[in-house]
């Protein structure tokens, strides 16, 4: 079978940064497994209709709940049996906790470390054989709160982004014998679905306040992150692994 012109798998991919990058890639002729929650699946049909409007030859649909082995261990055997290779794997589906250490539980702790932290790890070693074959690589969705911005309410969140920090230059290193690169994408604030749902938490004071912290007086977009995934993917970035990168707009740079 001729080898197809790329195959790309990205978690979380039923809205927010997720589907944007779908997007993006698809634009590029990339074929896709794009994946969410079971509940989530009426948003995942229309990303996959987009990704194919936007050039995407086949896109794969997996229903997965990155909180279970196996439906990782399917997500992956799925890629594979569909596409018979694997060029990117981007970690993207994360979810973000508001407690402090007064507040937060056991489950909250397990719940974010599941899905940020083991699911991308856990991935990862299941898509290096494969990742070997093409000489690809991965993109792990980090956060401007591993170190950046001190939240105590983000307490857990901003833990588990730095421990895929951590994970993101341990791999580069690990992996670079392959010919497989790995970096990190570190966003400040930016407007997905998420980010609009702990809004809806916290107040909308929270959004001016974030607005106007920013250097470039305004949020970062969706599709701008969704750049930066796609050019770090390709050829273009082939000398580029094991680094983090910021984009939020200055921000870093006023704390």
């Amino acid at each position: 079978m001729e080898p197809l012109k790329r195959v790309v798998l990205i978690t979380g991919s039923s809205r927010g940064m997720g589907a944007e990058t779908a997007k993006g890639f698809a634009k590029q002729g990339a074929s896709l497994c794009i994946t969410g929650l079971p509940a989530h699946h009426e948003e995942l049909s229309e990303v996959a209709k987009a990704c194919k409007e936007n050039g995407s030859p086949q896109v794969l649909e997996v229903l997965a709940d990155l909180t279970i082995q196996e439906d990782m261990d399917s997500l992956m055997n799925k890629t594979m049996e569909t596409f018979g290779q694997l060029d990117v794997l981007v970690n993207n589906a994360g979810i973000i906790t508001f407690a402090g250490i007064d507040q937060y539980t056991s489950e909250d702790f397990d719940k974010v470390f599941s899905i940020n932290v083991k699911a991308p790890i856990y991935l990862t070693k299941i898509a290096k054989p494969h990742l070997i074959k093409t000489k690809g690589n991965i993109i792990n969705m980090c956060s401007a709160a591993h170190d950046l911005y001190s939240n105590p309410q983000a307490l857990i969140y901003s833990m588990s982004k730095a421990s895929v920090v951590n994970f993101t230059k341990n791999t580069a290193a690990a992996l670079a014998k392959d010919g497989i690169r790995c970096n990190g994408i570190c966003p400040g604030v930016i407007r997905t679905q998420i980010f609009d749902e702990s809004i809806e938490e916290t107040g909308r004071e929270q959004l001016f306040k974030a607005e106007e912290s920013e250097l470039a007086n305004r949020l970062a977009t969706k599709s701008e992150v969704a750049h930066l995934i796609t050019f770090l993917a390709s050829d273009k970035a082939a000398m580029i692994t094991g680094e983090l990168f910021k984009i939020d707009g200055g921000k870093s740079l006023c704390r």
